[in-house]
């Protein structure tokens, strides 16, 4: 009997002409926040992450970097910053793609996996080395199940 995988192969890709509003729904769907981009080729451009997405949300001040803002004089309501969402709807992912901050490899070991989502990664890409092709996504979750024998 083959070994489990610590990651999914059943995953959702997106391409960098799919609009926001698609992703987040597919990202609803799925229960993720961060999904991979890839090209035509199924080789992994980047990832479309929650974050990047509430940043576009975000009134420029709050990006700053200088720590907390006091944003009580912006007074967006959830009705405002649905506006906000409806105006990035559209929006290309290619606008929106980041390079995520690790990639691993099938061959890559379980145990620098369990290290990477200890150390806070989300949701790490699993890249062929050959071909640089999208095999997988390894989460925590998969992770949880692959130890508990639960994975598919």
């Amino acid at each position: 009997m083959p070994e489990q995988l610590i990651y999914n192969t059943a995953y959702s890709a997106l391409a960098a002409d799919d609009s926001v509003g698609d992703a987040t729904r597919r990202m609803l769907a799925d229960r993720v926040s961060d999904l991979p981009v890839v090209d035509a080729d199924g080789r992994l451009i980047g990832l479309f992450k929650l974050d990047r997405l509430f940043a576009s949300l975000l009134p420029k001040a709050a990006l700053l970097g200088y720590g907390m803002p006091d944003l009580a004089f912006v007074s967006d309501s959830l009705a405002e910053l649905r506006e906000r969402m409806r105006e990035v709807d559209d929006a290309k992912l290619r606008d929106f793609v980041v390079k995520p901050d690790h990639v691993v490899h099938p061959d890559t070991s379980p145990l620098e996996i369990v290290l990477l989502l200890y150390k806070g990664a989300n949701n790490i890409p699993v890249v062929s080395r050959d071909s640089g092709r999208l095999v997988g996504m390894a989460s925590a979750r998969d992770v949880l199940a692959a130890l508990h024998g639960t994975g598919d």
